[in-house]
């Protein structure tokens, strides 16, 4: 058996663990760094309008 790499014990106490969350988290949002939308209300007629308006929006948190 061929074994690549180790595997580590999972957090040790509460404050690990959300360090290690913390850690995640941040390496996200360098990663993928999307600002967090204000929150707004879109009344539409038909689902066509809602669709339209949503295929015009890159960002999926407008959705």
């Amino acid at each position: 058996m061929k074994i690549v790499g180790t595997r580590t014990a999972g957090p040790a106490t509460a404050a690990d663990a959300v360090n290690r969350a913390n850690r995640l988290i941040s390496e996200a949002f360098r990663i993928a760094p999307l600002k967090k939308p204000r929150g707004f209300v879109a009344k539409f007629k038909t689902w066509q309008d809602y669709e339209v308006w949503r295929k015009s929006h890159p960002h999926p948190r407008f959705w």
